[in-house]
């Protein structure tokens, strides 16, 4: 018996499974995903109903070994890109604070060639009216405007007004001169800063290479076992699929209920508080707004949303010692039985926040799976091209409503410090997913939008772009969400 004709699922449905993004060196295991029954075997077992089961079973514990190592795999491959992201991020801040610093320096030259002139003008007018020791012949001999102000700076005899004049004037001279320091130490920073967005591109472009041939092979074994499910229960390749998909999408549900129980069941520290937002690598905290690296123009801020510094918490009371906020690590705290704790120190005043509005997030959901099938390119922000970060910034600036910038830990840790970080366990679609290989926000690789029903959209990688699918590795989402606005 021939084994029936392979027809390969093309479509977003097919390469959903795949749909995991782009970022850092792929590890992918040398050996392959565990045998299954053969053709052979499926051919022999289709008309023995025992068997047929014992090897639908098989062929399904396989497509969940071949999916758990595609997803692996993708997940490394957004490592890289997340890296690439940071660096990106910090080249656009190097490259902000320059500007500011021309800007600036630009109005302090103007400001000290004022008052260079009212020097110059008071030498003109204190040698005509016999001003002692001030000559014209300062105007002549001297070299340049520091030469003039020193010269002028050693005269004995200047009244209150023109010791007034030289001081201000002398005052602008060295503004100038630490802001041109500043300048070349900025130029430094932002040539360090483009070598490494440079290096981490390159290398964020070579692991995604190197796990093609992984996520491809992963791809064309998951369709040779959808085919299999198929015939042997006399069904089609695309019923398998949606089947296959809905039962990813059920067991994250699962997974995810599951995670918040146990966080139920864990001891509530006394004082305990939502994350505020992390530090960065860098040593200061990553809160959000353009200090992300994303430009005004492609990072609109909603006019109500604050600055996104996160805010200063009031001093605690002498008697009353401050609690420890909880890593992003553990999974969202929930309430213990009463029992007498130590007073918290004040909460920290509130910020502003955006008005909930569960047409916004509705309307984010809508903009986001209006790109579906668009290709995924590290640093996109669209309308043509995507990354996760990138999609998830603009569908909410969609609906006017800033996320921090264009950088997944960023994104993170904005929400945090304007207390939009909701437990997990109280998703509702529009929310934001967190993917982190550490357990915590600093170690934040992907990101996308909760839909419902164990489903998410997302900007994968450059094999599938953008797609809508089940939540992959629900193990690896930090224990809280960013609520940019209200529920669907």
């Amino acid at each position: 018996m021939k084994k029936p004709a392979r027809s390969l699922v093309c479509g977003i449905a097919t390469v959903s499974m795949l749909s995991l993004g782009l970022s850092v060196a792929v590890a992918v295991p040398a050996q392959a995903a565990p045998s299954a029954p053969s053709w052979k075997d499926v051919q022999a077992a289709k008309d023995d109903q025992a068997e047929q089961q014992r090897t639908v079973d098989a062929l399904t514990a396989r497509m969940a070994t071949l999916q758990d190592r595609v997803d692996r795999t993708g997940a490394t491959v957004q490592e890289a890109g997340q890296t690439y992201a940071l660096a990106a991020s910090r080249q656009q801040q190097a490259k902000d604070t320059l500007d500011g610093l021309t800007a600036e320096s630009e109005r302090a030259k103007a400001a000290a060639d004022e008052s260079a002139g009212q020097v110059a003008a008071l030498v003109v007018e204190l040698s005509r009216s016999g001003g002692g020791d001030l000559s014209t012949s300062m105007l002549v001999d001297s070299r340049d405007v520091d030469d003039l102000l020193y010269q002028v700076g050693t005269m004995s005899h200047l009244s209150e007004r023109s010791a007034t004049v030289l001081e201000r004037a002398q005052a602008d001279r060295r503004t100038v001169d630490s802001l041109a320091a500043q300048q070349r130490q900025a130029t430094k920073a932002l040539t360090d800063a483009t070598d490494a967005t440079k290096d981490a591109f390159d290398a964020a472009n070579d692991v995604a290479a190197d796990a093609q041939s992984a996520l491809q092979a992963g791809q064309e074994a998951q369709d040779e076992v959808l085919e299999q499910l198929a015939f042997l229960k006399g069904t089609t390749v695309a019923t398998e699929q949606a089947y296959w998909s809905a039962k990813q999408a059920e067991q994250a549900e699962i997974e995810l209920a599951a995670q918040a129980k146990r966080a139920a069941a864990r001891p509530t520290r006394p004082g305990a508080a939502r994350p505020a937002a992390e530090t960065g690598a860098d040593g200061a905290a990553a809160g959000g707004g353009n200090a992300t690296g994303s430009t005004p123009s492609r990072n609109p801020a909603n006019p109500s949303v604050p600055a996104p510094a996160a805010p200063k918490p009031a001093a605690p009371k002498p008697a009353a010692p401050k609690p420890a906020a909880p890593r992003p690590a553990a999974p969202a705290p929930q309430p213990a039985a009463p029992k007498p704790a130590p007073a918290p120190a004040p909460a920290p005043a509130p910020a502003p926040k955006p008005v909930s509005s569960p047409s916004k997030a509705a309307g984010a959901i809508a903009y986001a799976r209006g790109q579906l099938g668009k290709p995924y390119s590290m640093g996109g922000a669209g309308p043509n091209s995507w990354d996760c970060s990138g999609l998830v910034m603009m569908a909410y600036n969609s609906q006017g409503i800033a996320t921090g910038g264009h950088n997944v830990v960023w994104q993170y840790n904005y929400f945090g410090s304007i207390g939009r970080l909701v437990p997990l366990s109280q998703r509702q679609p529009g929310d934001i997913l967190f993917y982190s290989h550490t357990g915590t926000a600093a170690g934040g690789y992907h990101d996308s939008i909760y839909t419902g029903g164990g489903m998410m959209v997302e900007a994968a990688n450059p094999r599938v772009g953008v797609v809508e699918r089940p939540i992959w590795l629900p193990g690896d989402l930090l224990p809280y969400v960013a609520r940019p606005s209200g529920a669907v």
